[in-house]
């Protein structure tokens, strides 16, 4: 099936599970630089691991809201 001949709800549907993506994707931003404001915290002690969560959650965020925005503009 093509682009041209989806139906009006399957259209919907990928729509609605791109806008989910990227909110997950924005939520991930939101949990890293908490654990980033954290890990400036724990820093001092010589732990590393929240800073290390922190980048891997801003990573999969960012990685998440890129897919989400070229899959929107494909559906336009």
């Amino acid at each position: 099936m093509t682009a041209g001949t989806a139906k009006p709800q399957d259209r919907e549907q990928a729509r609605e599970s791109v806008n989910a993506m990227r909110i997950a994707g924005g939520l991930l931003l939101i949990v890293a630089l908490l654990l980033y404001f954290f890990h400036l915290a724990e820093a001092p002690m010589g732990h590393s691991t929240l800073g290390v969560l922190a980048a891997i959650f801003a990573v999969a965020g960012v990685a998440l809201l890129w897919v989400g925005q070229f899959r929107l503009r494909a559906l336009r």
